[in-house]
């Protein structure tokens, strides 16, 4: 499995020990389910949560950030590349219209 996400079956839910370190332990089920192997990289986020209190978010380090934020940033979470490339082309005539205002008020 490594390598792969687990398929959404249920929501789970451990509580854990902080150690005098504050260092808490992943759940071997949780490494498993996201595909973690011992060594394996994690990016953690810390998120304030409704009515005050912190939740802590882990994630696999992707290997290719730029894939993953153009992703993200995809309305429909698929084309990315090709919504980024939409955006650059409006990015492009909208500088070009400028050039031109700029030219005739010369």
């Amino acid at each position: 499995m490594r390598g792969r996400v687990a398929p959404e079956t249920q929501d789970f839910t451990h509580e854990v020990t902080v150690s005098t370190n504050r260092q808490v332990g992943l759940v071997s089920d949780f490494a498993r389910r996201m595909g973690v192997a011992p060594g394996g990289r994690l990016l953690e986020t810390l998120v304030r949560l409704p009515g005050g209190n912190y939740g802590l978010l882990l994630i696999r380090r992707p290997t290719s950030f730029t894939a993953l934020l153009v992703d993200a940033l995809a309305p429909s979470r698929q084309g990315g590349v090709n919504f980024l490339r939409k955006l650059r082309a409006e990015w492009g005539s909208e500088k070009g219209a400028k050039a031109k205002k700029v030219a005739r008020g010369r």
